[in-house]
């Protein structure tokens, strides 16, 4: 019986809104991740079909050093149990779009525009 309460306790306590970012923050972190492990080996000119310029590199690099600043900084906070908000867990969101979208065009010898908005930054 005890178990059960306490299995319901949990699953209440990970319906809470702070519990939803946070699950958020890592579902995020872990697609970032996902599609960021390439990247040395591509970067190295490891991966045949694929070369890119330094541009294209010094782009990448941009705009997966913006996701990482994102997470770091809501890690940070989900450790240090700060408050997150919707907006910072929706900056993120759009870092991490950006940052597929420019790797997947580069990667595919394109540079797009979401790689154009990171040189801005």
């Amino acid at each position: 019986m005890l178990l059960g309460v306490m299995g319901l306790g949990l699953t209440a306590c990970g319906a809470t809104p702070r519990a939803k970012m946070r699950q958020t923050v890592f579902d995020v972190a872990s697609a970032y991740h996902v599609a960021a492990s390439p990247m040395p080996d591509v970067m190295a000119g490891k991966v045949p079909g694929v070369s890119l310029t330094d541009e294209q590199k010094m782009l990448v690099r941009k705009s997966s050093q913006t996701v990482v600043n994102e997470l770091t900084a809501l890690e940070l906070d989900i450790h240090n149990n700060s408050s997150l908000t919707q907006t910072s867990i929706s900056g993120l969101q759009a870092a991490l779009l950006s940052f597929q979208t420019c790797w997947a065009g580069v990667k595919a010898g394109t540079i797009p525009d979401a790689c154009r908005a990171e040189e801005s930054k």
